[in-house]
């Protein structure tokens, strides 16, 4: 029987060697005897399929948990990837703790293979901003505590300085803006970073260029389908996109995107088709760029802007555009300064100027002071709902028009107003870049 064991670390890579007497050994790609493979799975839920795919010269097929194979003789790759256990609210990931070998299957012998996972640290919470007097900037309630109303204390209370906007990147790290002057105006924390609560520090900070010189600064951040990282800046009315490979190590570099010339940019939003949204809290209106425009800096206006108006008899102009979010029926719903108003596929078609009156607007209580806004797995909406508390209209909620009263509402006693949420890994049916099926 052999087994492989991690000797130790060169650099940042894993040492493996036999257990047996033979330092080495040639697989043996070819011949028609089998060999036994017993893989182990640790770490991951009973109900949490592994979905590794074992690659071999004659074949792939999937293994989702410890099992006996007995297989042809040769080589063979276990690729692992990112899992997530299911849940109603806020999904946990699971990643593999350290590479595998290749996999040597010999004939009439048995290899043993030890998979392990662990939690993702950041995943399975809804992360908030966080000022106005609260225990920390950003906030993380695990989805246990956020199935009814109550007033639990944050999972996570971090330190970050202040925070705005927020997204996750596929690896669960979490990409804020800084919500004060002395604060990096765009940062990175590790999802490592996000399991306890505490002083978190930056792994990568972005400065410089148009992310300073005035205030309010960057306000709301969004990855593209490619991995690049768009952010709007408020005093100087852009919106700048830094390519994925910018964002590898701390720095000023200069945006390799500039949008100009435009009216209190604020939240964002990327459709399924790559097309970028923006809520102009300047001049009331939501904008589409098409995905086609986005690959070099512009002064030209969006290629559709939309003016929302409230149902007759008022026909009232929609106000102070802030947060975007869209749905899994890709509906894109926006928050007119406490009214949520849904935008239908056929609301964003076209091009020019057009006036809509959205035929879904649902209002919030007077004290409700929303900015950014967040869908759940259940297709439930998320929002800040007034001082000290956030909640959440349920799904059903959302079919009709009028005044609703959340569903749920959060008082805690670590929130001071809550702005802006997110969190990871995001739904699979969403068009975000942080997703995962």
């Amino acid at each position: 029987m052999r087994r492989l064991t991690i000797l130790g670390l060169l650099g940042s890579s894993l040492l493996f060697a036999a257990c047996d007497d033979e330092p080495t050994y040639q697989c043996e790609e070819t011949g028609s005897g089998t060999g036994t493979l017993q893989l182990t799975v640790t770490g991951l839920p009973d109900s949490t399929p592994a979905n590794m795919q074992l690659v071999g010269s004659r074949g792939t097929q999937v293994v989702n948990g410890t099992q006996t194979l007995e297989l042809g003789v040769g080589s063979y790759t276990l690729e692992r990837r990112i899992v997530v256990a299911p849940h109603p609210l806020f999904r946990t990931a699971y990643q593999p703790e350290s590479s595998i070998p290749p996999i040597c299957v010999k004939e009439g012998e048995r290899t043993e293979i030890a998979v392990a996972y662990s939690p993702i640290p950041s995943s399975g919470k809804l992360w908030a901003s966080n000022g106005s007097g609260g225990s920390a900037p950003l906030l993380g309630f695990s989805a246990d505590v956020l199935g009814s109303t109550g007033n639990p204390a944050a999972t996570v209370a971090a330190r970050t300085g202040g925070s705005e906007g927020s997204t996750f990147d596929r690896e669960g790290n979490l990409w804020a803006v800084g919500g004060t002057t002395v604060d990096p105006p765009v940062l990175m924390i590790l999802a490592s970073a996000l399991g306890t609560p505490g002083e978190k520090t930056a792994t990568i900070t972005l400065r410089g260029g148009p992310l300073e010189g005035g205030f309010p600064r960057a306000r709301a951040l969004a990855f593209d389908p490619s991995g690049n990282l768009w952010v709007t800046v408020g005093f100087n009315d852009k919106i700048v996109r830094y390519n994925a490979d910018q964002l590898a190590v701390s720095g000023s570099p200069t945006p390799a995107v500039e949008l100009t010339g435009l009216d209190g940019p604020s939240g964002l939003a990327f459709d399924r088709e790559g097309n970028l949204w923006v809520a102009f809290v300047g001049d009331d209106r939501v904008g589409r760029y098409n995905a086609s425009r986005l690959s070099s800096s512009s002064t030209a206006a969006p290629d559709l802007v939309i003016q929302a108006k409230a149902p007759p008899p008022n026909l009232a102009n929609l106000r102070a555009p802030s947060g975007l979010a869209f749905d899994a029926t890709g509906n894109l719903w926006v928050n007119f300064n406490g009214t949520l108003a849904r935008l239908t596929p056929t609301d964003q078609a076209g091009s020019g100027t057009v006036t809509v009156t959205p035929a879904v607007q649902v209002g919030l209580t007077v004290t409700a002071l929303p900015e950014g806004i967040v869908f759940d797995e259940s297709g439930n909406l998320w929002f800040a709902h007034s001082a000290g508390k956030f909640g959440r209209l349920r799904a059903a909620q959302l079919t009709s028009s009028g005044n609703k009263a959340p569903e749920v509402v959060i008082t805690s006693p670590d929130v001071g107003y809550s702005g802006w949420f997110s969190f990871y890994p995001a739904p699979a049916n969403l068009p975000l870049y942080h997703r995962l099926p």
